[in-house]
């Protein structure tokens, strides 16, 4: 009986050291691979990224707005520019006529300063003895 519990002995030592190395290899095994609790944590650092980050889809829609923006500011100063050469039109029109009328009066004063300085000639060769 002494012979079987050593034949025992060796068996469940070397069915310990077998174990033991099957623990390690496991151990050694499972750290190249990612258990749930890793992707668990791997999607939320994902999670944050991404909440970091633009999609495609957020810059479609900025693109949109923007481009409806654009479109109306386009509008808007389109629109202005128009009234105000309009408005300059109007004004360089008025200024043309303000010019016209002045020109006007100094050919008007012209003319009065020839007849003013030739009657005074005459009248100066009149009295001329």
């Amino acid at each position: 009986m002494d012979e079987q519990i050593t034949q025992l002995d060796r068996r469940l030592t070397s069915v310990e050291v077998e174990v033991a190395s099957l623990v390690a290899e496991g151990a050694a095994t499972r750290s190249q691979y990612a258990t749930k609790e890793d992707l668990a944590k791997l999607e939320a650092r994902v999670a944050i990224i991404q909440s970091n980050y633009v999609t495609k889809e957020d810059l479609a829609a900025l693109d949109n707005k923007l481009s409806g923006k654009i479109a109306s500011l386009e509008g808007k100063v389109s629109g202005d520019i128009a009234a105000l050469d309009s408005k300059q039109s109007g004004e360089i029109s008025a200024l043309r006529l303000q010019v016209a009328e002045l020109e006007l009066r100094m050919v008007r004063w012209l003319v009065a300063t020839g007849i003013a300085i030739s009657s005074v000639v005459v009248a100066a060769l009149k009295l001329w003895p």
